[in-house]
């Protein structure tokens, strides 16, 4: 949900960890340095009667000096679920605030005057087969 990716911003790392492995998460990918950390998460929702549902969620911290900064990424393909987000930003008046295509990929970015989330529509041809992800952006 929505307010979970903005409560993520300041939550630790053992908390999202436990949060997403609760949720069906695996965690595919860990890099971590001295400067910065990318932790890459995969969902496969598997229900009779329906397609299996993919899910994504990669969060990266970055640090230099004192300054922290943390960006938080969730992606859907299921255009179900993004409706359901979509009415989620409408209903806590989040308006757009810029919107521009680069390629494949069509970015709104909307703000409710305290956050902001950059929400992407992607489309992806594969074999002759297109396939369409949301995928919500925040940090801070």
């Amino acid at each position: 949900e929505v307010p979970d990716l903005f409560g993520m911003l300041d939550w630790e790392h053992f908390r999202i960890d436990t949060t997403l492995k609760k949720k069906g998460y695996l965690l595919m990918q860990k890099d971590v340095d001295s400067v910065s950390s990318i932790y890459q998460y995969s969902h496969l929702d598997r229900q009779e009667q329906k397609p299996t549902m993919v899910r994504s969620f990669v969060y990266m911290d970055v640090k230099s000096g004192e300054m922290r900064s943390r960006l938080v990424n969730y992606r859907t393909y299921s255009e179900e679920e993004f409706v359901s987000i979509a009415r989620w930003l409408l209903e806590n008046n989040f308006q757009t605030r810029e919107k521009f295509d680069l390629g494949n990929e069509q970015h709104t970015v909307y703000t409710n005057g305290k956050d902001t989330i950059r929400v992407k529509v992607i489309t992806t041809k594969i074999d002759k087969k297109v396939f369409i992800s949301w995928e919500l952006e925040v940090g801070k």
